[in-house]
């Protein structure tokens, strides 16, 4: 891979991981089309890990305030035998983004073989791009005039929510478009609805990172020059906090169903070019 692919990967996972339009997906059709064959899902990593950075950028006050509230929920928990959720709106934050993550380690763990073997397969991103666009077309109408805050989500709540990030584990559907669907099918105000699926991606990509650090530390092996995949993440951590801000003010100005029709599009060329040109 030269260095204007590498920056061309970095630039789609930046805009896509954030933007309603599937970044697995995206990639898996870059890659298929530019004929990279090796080391595909640890790249996918490695720029996903660009895309968590730009989180950390974007959200830097709420992350900092969840580490501190960490650290002195663990305290309370030796001096008074309680975390003292009410303390803070940020201990709910945790609360909830650890019920949220429960359902995507499990089904993670227990099904990553198979979707790894679908990070290969355009049919299946053709097909899942359509339910990502029906996702973000119904999102968009239930949660119109949605009041609650996050602070406010019951547990239960959090847990479905991150049973819909689950649905993200395949390639195609789109892991913010999921979660945000999920928080607005809540009740969640449609500004916070999308903070909070930014949130809940940090631990479902520190640890799809941390399980496949070996395969990120073999990519030189298979190629991959560190001058060139340092650009690639590069673009993937500047463009992903563009992606973030862009998304957030569409979310806000009721455009969310835009990205229903560019998924739509997408997935009937891929139909085409797979049906009828090969």
């Amino acid at each position: 891979m030269n260095i204007i692919d590498a920056i061309f990967l970095g630039i789609l996972q930046g805009l896509t991981e954030f933007l309603p339009v599937s970044s697995s997906g995206h990639l898996v059709i870059a890659q298929h089309f530019m004929g990279i064959t090796e080391g595909n899902l640890a790249l996918n990593v490695l720029l996903h890990l660009g895309t968590l950075i730009a989180i950390f950028v974007v959200y830097r006050k709420s992350v900092l305030n969840m580490i501190i509230e960490f650290f002195a929920m663990i305290g309370d928990l030796f001096k008074e035998k309680s975390l003292c959720v009410y303390k803070s709106k940020y201990r709910k934050y945790i609360i909830l983004i650890i019920m949220a993550s429960i359902p995507t380690a499990v089904i993670g763990l227990m099904l990553e073989d198979v979707f790894e073997e679908f990070f290969s397969t355009v049919e299946v991103v053709a097909f899942t791009l359509i339910l990502t666009g029906i996702l973000m077309m119904l999102g968009e109408k239930m949660g119109r005039n949605n009041t609650q805050h996050i602070e406010k989500l019951s547990l239960g709540k959090g847990f479905l929510i991150g049973l819909f990030q689950t649905m993200a584990i395949t390639p195609g559907i789109s892991r913010s478009g999921s979660t945000i669907f999920g928080g607005l099918v809540s009740g969640l105000r449609k500004e916070e609805a999308t903070e909070f699926s930014f949130l809940i991606s940090i631990p479902a990509v520190l640890g799809a990172v941390v399980l496949k650090s070996k395969d990120i530390m073999s990519l030189e092996k298979l190629g991959m020059e560190p001058v060139v995949l340092f650009f690639s993440f590069l673009a993937s951590v500047a463009f992903g906090i563009f992606a973030i801000k862009l998304l957030v003010r569409l979310v806000k100005n009721g455009k969310l169903h835009y990205f229903s029709y560019y998924c739509w599009t997408v997935s009937a060329i891929l139909l085409v070019n797979l049906f009828f040109i090969n």
